[in-house]
This record gives structure tokens, C-alpha cells and sequence, in this order.
């Protein structure tokens, strides 16, 4: 009895840090839904409430019922997330779903709290522009953190899952129905300038969640392939892959060197191989994420 009580006690510790490890993670990802939720209530109804532009989504569907029914958006995001956040408990994770009906609260209130804020911008496609970045980059942290703040995220994952369509695909054919009601009701110009502000919001949210600083795959063809290899690791600590390879015309046997790193350490890794053999072939693909070893977050 003696001797298993210290690897139990061990095994509690451990217990008890992954615990606390998982109450601040996510407490920080509350933490930025709410922060985002403000953000994203200023801006639909300091942007696009005045000229009548619509985000995607259910937000979309609400604003649009409130421009052409009068009803209130926030009471309208409300009812229709109810249904979709008990469909996503029978098919999404537990966790996942809790925080898109948080996400979907604090949205909510957000917009009843700003409403009647206003920002004076008087040309239309200014107001797109800046109102749709600022709400494509104040989503991409919560994505980061795996969560939502609900409505068609919910339903894009479980028709992804279920039908193996995209959720860009699924949010696309969406908000192009939603443009077509918008354009009925408003006006073809309105309905152009809220598909430029979506697509304005698309390109601010991919930037914001890959970050400037992407990660690309490096793939260097050289006969010098062991004296590049330690510099690399060293100076860059970066790791390295060897993947063996075979010139088709000369028939001679090389090692292909493969390494993950920053674009903005692509500079370093040319100057490493060109000092090496200013004859070695580059061939640089853009990775959209790389999870582990120096990079993103396992989580």
C-alpha cells in the first residue's frame, strides 16, 4: 500500500495541473469573447446599421429582418440561435457548443448595448471597408481559441461533417441568398456593398488567423544538402527532413532537404544556403498551419 501511494499522489498533482491548465485557457478564450462581442457590436451598429449593409450569417438574417420587418436584430439572433445551438449538442462537442451559446449572449448584448452608436461616415464603401475589417479581425482570435459565437459556424461544421461540403462553400451559398433578399429590399447598390464588406471581412479574418508571418514549406535541392543541414538546425534552430531523391536525366542520387520555418526567416535560410551552394534549387509552398516543435499550439 506503501509504495503506490506516491505515484497515486503524482498522478493527482497531475490531475490537478491539467485541471487548472484547462480553467485558464479557458477563462482567456471567455475573456476574448467578450472582448470581441463589443467590438463586433460597435461596428455593425456604428457601420452598417446606418447604410443598411449586412454581415453574414444569422446576424445577416437579423439585420435584414430588421431593416425590412423592424424587428429588433438582437432579439432575432437570439431566437434562431436557440435551434441551432440544440441541434450542435447531438452533433459537435459539448464544450464547442457552450461557447457559441455564450458567444451568442454576449453578441447579442453587445448589440443592444451599442445600439444607436454611430460612427459618421458618410461614404458608403468607406463604411464597408472599415466596418467589415474591424469585424473579421475581432473573429479570428476566438476562432484561434476553438470556439464560436454561434450561428452559421454551428450549422457549417455539422453539414461539413455529415455531407463533406466546405464551410466556406456552405457560407457562401448562405450569404448569397441573403444579398439577393438584402437587394430586394434595399437596392442593388446596398446589396454590392455589403458583398464587398463580406468579402472585405473573408480577407481580414484569413490574414488575422494565419498572421502575417506565415509558414511555408521549404523544399532545397543541393548536392551540398550535409552542409546546409547543421547551419539550419543551429543558426535557425529549425529541424530538418531528409526526403531521398533521384535526378531523372543525370540519374544521380541526392538527399532532398525539407524544413518548415516563418516567411520571415526565409531571408536567413537563403543566405544560409547560398553561402553553402548558390546553384541549390528552391521551391518555397505556402503551408496554412503547423501545429507543434515552434509553432502554433497543440491544443
Amino acid at each position: 500500500m506503501v509504495k503506490n501511494a506516491k505515484p497515486e499522489r503524482e498522478a493527482s498533482r497531475d490531475k490537478r495541473l491539467v485541471d487548472s491548465a484547462v480553467l485558464r485557457h479557458d477563462a482567456v478564450t471567455l475573456l476574448i469573447m467578450v472582448l470581441a462581442c463589443a467590438v463586433q457590436g460597435l461596428a455593425i451598429n456604428g457601420f452598417y446599421v446606418q447604410h443598411s449593409f449586412l454581415s453574414g450569417g444569422i446576424t445577416g438574417v437579423a439585420l435584414l429582418l430588421d431593416y425590412s420587418l423592424e424587428v429588433p436584430t438582437w432579439l432575432t439572433i437570439l431566437v434562431l440561435n436557440i435551434p441551432v445551438c440544440i441541434v450542435g449538442f447531438k452533433y459537435l462537442n459539448l464544450k464547442l457548443v457552450v461557447f457559441s451559446i455564450i458567444g451568442t449572449a454576449l453578441l447579442t448584448l453587445s448589440i443592444v448595448l451599442t445600439e444607436g452608436f454611430i460612427i459618421p461616415i458618410e461614404n458608403e464603401l468607406v463604411a464597408a471597408i472599415v466596418g467589415s475589417a474591424i469585424i473579421g479581425v475581432s473573429a479570428a482570435p476566438v476562432v484561434r481559441r476553438d470556439a464560436t459565437l454561434g450561428g452559421l459556424d454551428i450549422v457549417s461544421l455539422i453539414l461539413a461533417k455529415r455531407f463533406s461540403i466546405s464551410m466556406g462553400t456552405i457560407n457562401i451559398m448562405f450569404n448569397i441568398v441573403i444579398m439577393l433578399c438584402l437587394g430586394l429590399v434595399k437596392g442593388i447598390e446596398i446589396a454590392l456593398c455589403s458583398m464587398i464588406a463580406m468579402f472585405v471581412s473573408n480577407v481580414a479574418f484569413s490574414y488575422a488567423l494565419t498572421g502575417l508571418n506565415r509558414t511555408v514549406s521549404v523544399f532545397i535541392i543541393s548536392d551540398k544538402w550535409d552542409e546546409i543541414t547543421p547551419d539550419v538546425m543551429n543558426i535557425m534552430h529549425r529541424g530538418v527532413t531528409y526526403i531521398p531523391a533521384q535526378g531523372a536525366y543525370t540519374g544521380i542520387e541526392r538527399k532532398l532537404v525539407y524544413c518548415i520555418v516563418k516567411t520571415a526567416e526565409l531571408a536567413t535560410l537563403k543566405r544560409i544556403v547560398k553561402a553553402k551552394d548558390e546553384n541549390a534549387l528552391f521551391s518555397i509552398l505556402e503551408t496554412k498551419e503547423v501545429l507543434g516543435r515552434g509553432f502554433n499550439a497543440l491544443n
